[in-house]
């Protein structure tokens, strides 16, 4: 299977290339969209306002592979793109595939959100079985809130998301690279439920 990591100039692309590469994926690092590849990656770490100008000045193209069938994973930066806005940096459109927005962890926590965390589930599906109350790599100042279904979360002071399938699209709060087995379980069986 064919994965594209998207190089949109920030972003752990190294490290997420290294764990699709792991779990079997032919990975190819572009900015250039294109229509030959299983899996889309919008990799981690950055800014919303950063990632906002690639991804807006792609968004016909985007909106179509996702129309057409082609698989996304969003991990961290990657998932808070695909909702409407986000208020890193000031206010900034993302892709509107989910509903909602992204801003500050609006608790009395320390930022950023470094470290491990266990994921709690609602009840377990394809895509979350492997990382139900289990402990996964967060580093993130910045959370959706949305009123999208979702059953897959953690708590820094507030819940949050931490994972969320919808049709083609995958996003993870969480960084599955840095979220050592558990991490490349989540990725194996992601790949398993794109052959589905």
């Amino acid at each position: 299977m064919k994965a594209l990591v998207v190089n949109y100039g920030v972003g752990n692309i190294f490290s997420i290339s290294s764990a699709l590469k792991k779990v079997g994926f032919n990975v190819s690092v572009n900015d250039v969209l294109g229509r030959d590849y299983d899996l889309i990656v919008f990799p981690g770490v950055g800014t919303f306002s950063t990632v906002a100008k690639y991804v807006n000045s792609n968004t016909e193209v985007l909106n179509e592979l996702r129309s057409e069938g082609t698989y996304f994973l969003g991990i961290c930066i990657g998932m808070h793109i695909m909702f409407e806005y986000g208020l890193e940096g000031g206010f900034n459109r993302g892709l509107g595939w989910f509903r909602g927005y992204v801003d500050l962890i609006r608790a009395d926590v320390k930022l950023p959100h470094i470290g491990w965390d266990v994921v709690y589930v609602d009840y377990v599906d394809d895509v979350n079985e492997v990382v139900a109350n289990q402990y996964v790599y967060f580093i993130h100042s910045y959370i959706a809130y949305t009123d999208e279904p979702y059953n897959t979360y953690s708590y820094y002071g507030i819940k949050f998301p931490t994972l969320i399938t919808k049709g083609n699209l995958v996003v993870t709060q969480f960084h599955p690279e840095k979220s050592g087995k558990v991490g490349i379980k989540f990725l194996e069986r992601l790949k398993r439920w794109l052959r589905r």
